[in-house]
């Protein structure tokens, strides 16, 4: 008889417990919002923790007798740490327009999806940047703008990736919430067309004060 110990410890297949039936979710491709679409159509189709979140970004009041209107043109990007020096690269352009975005009449805004234990204000104190930001840790706007969704994981779609993050997306958004620029980048591009956002802000202020004018 064999004395060699096991390397691993024998068991009765009765002591094991078997596991429970796993049922996949269903594979859900992002559908981020483009051209001419409207924050307004979106709302009709999203939860009301969403609704409310939207509410305390844009400054509109829900229930009144008028439509939503944005005082300034909304400039968006979605962030997140795990996009890495891509993400820095991005948050430098923003930088860089913040001041023309504001004098052509816009707000920009960067939605930090990294939860209660962001690094983001001390990413940009450490890189000499000052942008404005706003913490949506359920992804709500994220899921709104179409690039975020439980059932298509970030991780299962890019290398390097550990969680499910919103893409580094931006859009801009006009006083009647329609999208007048999207850059849903799914190809995560390093640039991130600052000068179209700079345009799309300028060219939708441009139409609004010629509207007004008539």
């Amino acid at each position: 008889m064999s004395t060699t110990a096991l390397k691993f410890p024998a068991f009765d297949l009765l002591e094991t417990t078997p596991e429970l039936e796993y049922t996949p979710q269903a594979y859900e491709k992002l559908k981020p919002v483009t051209l001419g679409h409207t924050i307004q159509e979106l709302l009709q189709h999203q939860t009301q923790q969403a609704i409310n979140v939207l509410s305390g970004v844009y400054g509109f009041n829900q229930g009144g007798a008028s439509a939503p209107y944005l005082n300034k043109i909304l400039v968006v990007y979605f962030y997140s740490s795990q996009w890495g020096n891509l993400a820095l690269e991005h948050l430098k352009q923003l930088n860089a327009i913040r001041n023309e975005v504001k004098y052509h009449d816009g707000n920009l805004i960067v939605i930090d999806s990294d939860g209660p234990d962001s690094m983001l204000q001390q990413l940009l104190w450490n890189n000499n940047l000052s942008l404005p930001l706003y913490a949506d840790p359920d992804h709500q706007i994220a899921k709104l703008f179409g690039v975020y969704a439980e059932n298509s994981p970030a991780w299962n779609r890019y290398a390097g990736i550990d969680e499910n993050v919103p893409l580094p997306a931006a859009f801009v958004v006009d006083h009647f919430l329609k999208v007048v620029f999207d850059h849903s980048n799914e190809d995560i591009s390093s640039n991130l067309q600052a000068n179209e956002i700079v345009a799309a802000v300028y060219q939708s202020n441009h139409y609004q004060a010629g509207r007004k004018s008539a």
